[in-house]
């Protein structure tokens, strides 16, 4: 389970959508939930808004709930731009939590602000020549990054990732270490998420040869693709290693047989690795996968082009099925 704690309700909400996106199970709180049963919970607070003692009681209060859920990933949302009591929060969070250091990005450079050499800029202009500098609450007065997060920055282990684009993102999101409080804005949570991405599992049980030939230049450019029959060992390496392609092979079984024996690998698959996504091709494979995984409920979410519908099923993991012969949305390749 991952926790956010944000200090308004509007970044909550960001970040909920951001998780749905994802597609965690998403729940955002204004209070810590005893016991969540989903991936993301967001919890909302009002502390922005409050002056610094009174951020500072709440969040010790809300960080020492938190620590009971004993969740794999805290992340503390700050304001973009660092509205707020950033600092005093953020040091809060790694006393009562236990981290000795604490990976700050704010930046959101799809949204045009970026931070280089110690400065913001947002769209170009330094911060503080922007309507941030007229907030009522915290008017932004200096471009300065340290100056921007004030008194009791300099000793407080907060490193700030400078950031001027979404890959700088990915970059900091793949320097994460142990012991380690991850923190800032919207785009640095999305791209931690992808780092984390769970793994997507596609099964090809489609004849038609436009599938067949992309699966084939898949497999010959050294793609994630098995031909059935499958080793379980090396299926689950690549499965885990993130995408794993399963089709069927040269022949020598009945349809029958090819369908059943896939829905027994796929079955030992979603045993073993936790799946994010289980994309498959062809009605009765689909059919036989899903009564072999035991799966018999399905919620629609989206529909990703005629005939191509993605579902949810209960534990969270998505179900997206398409008929052999209709072609791939672009949003859905392998």
């Amino acid at each position: 389970m991952i926790v956010v704690i944000a200090d308004d309700f509007t970044g909550a909400a960001e970040l909920g959508g951001i998780g749905f996106r994802h597609g965690l199970v998403t729940e955002i709180c204004t209070v810590v939930p005893v016991r969540p049963e989903v991936d993301l919970v967001v919890i909302a607070a009002d502390t922005r808004s409050k002056d610094v003692s009174a951020a500072v009681a709440d969040m010790l209060e809300i960080t020492r709930k938190v620590r009971e859920l004993g969740p794999e990933l805290v992340y503390k949302k700050t304001d973009s731009v660092l509205r707020g009591h950033v600092v005093a929060e953020l040091k809060v969070h790694m006393e009562v939590l236990g981290f000795n250091q604490a990976l700050l990005v704010p930046a959101n450079p799809a949204l045009g602000r970026v931070i280089r050499d110690g400065h913001y800029f947002v769209n170009g202009v330094p911060v503080h020549e922007t309507a941030f500098a007229m907030d009522p609450e915290f008017p932004v007065r200096s471009s300065g990054v340290q100056e921007m997060l004030g008194e009791g920055f300099s000793e407080s282990g907060i490193i700030v990732g400078e950031a001027g684009s979404v890959d700088d993102l990915w970059d900091w999101a793949g320097r994460v270490e142990p012991g380690m409080l991850l923190a800032g804005a919207a785009g640095f949570f999305s791209a931690i998420l992808d780092r984390r991405r769970l793994p997507v599992l596609y099964v090809s049980g489609t004849t038609f040869d436009t599938s067949r030939e992309r699966l084939k230049r898949l497999y010959e450019d050294g793609g994630p693709v098995l031909y059935m029959p499958v080793d379980l060992e090396r299926a689950v390496e690549l499965l885990r290693g993130g995408k794993l392609v399963v089709a069927e092979g040269a022949g020598g079984m009945s349809a029958l047989e090819l369908r059943t024996r896939m829905g027994r690998l796929i079955a030992q698959l979603l045993e073993q690795v936790k799946v994010g996504e289980l994309v498959i091709e062809g009605g009765s494979t689909a059919y036989a996968i899903l009564k072999e995984a035991g799966l018999s409920r399905f919620v629609p979410e989206q529909e990703l082009a005629q005939g191509v519908v993605r579902m949810r099923v209960p534990g969270g993991m998505l179900v997206t099925v398409k008929p052999g012969s209709y072609g791939w949305p672009d949003s859905l390749q392998y």
